[in-house]
């Protein structure tokens, strides 16, 4: 009893942190994972456990709320840099609430499908399929299926050509630096930003935000428009992401949108969010069964708990545990990305919308300098001409994941 109590009260505590990181552009969970460690070298060793437990709920949360900053100001992370430009139209056209519902409604959906499909997946990905140690050997070819997918399913391909080789070397030259200034952070927050999330500011600019339409019904319908096959290929997409290493949860959104022939905003929003979702579930299956880490708060946890391989039907005692706090902080998170996003909707049109979109670009150019430094501002002006260039030609941004492709597909080879 004492337990389940203290598995509620942490979950609930690590979805209040979630929500904050998923709402503050820049801040992610791997920064809690960080603190996290520190916390638990000063704590006893029982306690470890439920700082894991923390981690998880606070990893799930984050991929909830995160539609929020992306819809209303635009700002672009790695795992959702691909919603930005569907929510923020969606946003302009009154429909804002609505790119927050389909969401939150798709994430809670992914969840209930990564627990019906984790069976399977252990059984696929480990004993008897064994399908894990044929996907590492032919991942460079994956990737490259992608990359030519993503370049010629564009009308202009010569110049989605163009783009994707620019973003790819773009991304050979920055990937590896080392660009933490006052806080420890990648290269890649800054180079998201710029491709993604500046470019959508600067476009929205001399936009008037009209006020929101929040239909007494609005949950409903959205739910009617969700398609279950977003939601499958979504969390599908999430599924590959947590297996391949170096593989983005954009790059497994991009190889599910490709394989929609018909595709709109919502169908976007749908599977990214999924996705995004479905990755952190299955991150953690993927720690217990080939006990390999694929994202900071995995890392963590191996860290600090003894993390024992599932070789069997029946899940090992911690993974029972994460797997509750799962339950508990998707629910909560869902209903919090909700009412957040209801509060914000019913707000937004009543402020100066050009003066939110600069404050938004003074606290990305703010992060960028807190987190990365002269050099990230650096990277930020590379990579917003980039993805000012993606809008000039008319060519899907999803051609900008060269940044990731390219120099992953070349260090197979090289």
């Amino acid at each position: 009893m004492n337990d389940l109590f203290l598995v509620s009260l942490f979950s609930i505590a690590g979805s209040g942190v979630g929500i904050l990181t998923g709402l503050i552009p820049g801040l992610h969970t791997n920064n809690i994972a960080l603190l996290m460690l520190f916390f638990a070298s000063l704590a006893q060793e029982k306690w470890s456990i439920y700082f894991c437990i923390f981690l998880v709920s606070a990893s799930i949360t984050h991929t909830f709320l995160d539609i929020i900053p992306s819809t209303f100001i635009g700002a672009a992370e790695e795992d959702t840099a691909l919603v930005v430009l569907p929510a923020h139209s969606m946003l302009l056209e009154g429909k804002g609430y609505d790119a927050i519902a389909i969401s939150a409604l798709s994430s809670l959906a992914s969840v209930i499908t990564c627990f019906l499909l984790l069976l399977p997946f252990k059984f696929i990905l480990a004993e008897p399929a064994n399908l894990y140690l044929l996907l590492e050997k032919i991942l460079p070819w994956i990737l490259i299926c992608i990359s030519l997918l993503v370049i010629f399913t564009n009308e202009n391909f010569l110049y989605a050509l163009l783009i994707f080789f620019l973003s790819g070397i773009f991304g050979m030259v920055i990937l590896n630096m080392n660009t933490s200034f006052m806080v420890k952070s990648s290269s890649i927050f800054p180079a998201l930003a710029g491709l993604f999330g500046v470019p959508a500011i600067i476009r929205a600019y001399k936009t008037v935000v009209p006020e929101q339409i929040i239909g007494e019904k609005v949950i409903e319908e959205n739910r009617k428009r969700m398609k279950k096959r977003d939601v499958i290929s979504g969390t599908i997409a999430g599924g590959i992401v947590s297996v391949l290493p170096g593989v983005s949860s954009a790059i497994a959104t991009t190889i599910a949108l490709i394989t929609r022939k018909e595709r709109n905003r919502e169908n976007t929003i749908s599977i990214l969010s999924a996705t995004n979702t479905a990755t952190n579930f299955f991150v953690l299956a993927t720690l217990f069964i080939l006990l390999k880490a694929r994202s900071g708060f995995a890392i963590a946890i191996s860290k600090l708990v003894s993390v024992e391989k599932w070789d069997k039907i029946i899940f090992p005692y911690p993974f029972n545990l994460f797997l509750i706090a799962t339950i508990i902080s998707s629910l909560l998170s869902y209903y919090a990305t909700l009412k957040i996003g209801r509060v914000v909707a019913k707000n937004i049109s009543n402020i100066s919308y050009s003066s939110l979109l600069k404050i938004s670009l003074a606290i990305i150019i703010l992060m960028v300098f807190i987190f990365n430094g002269i050099l990230g501002m650096l990277i930020l002006f590379v990579a917003s001409s980039i993805g000012l260039l993606c809008l000039e030609f008319k060519v899907r941004r999803s051609v900008c994941m060269g940044i990731l492709l390219l120099p992953l597909i070349l260090r197979y080879f090289l």
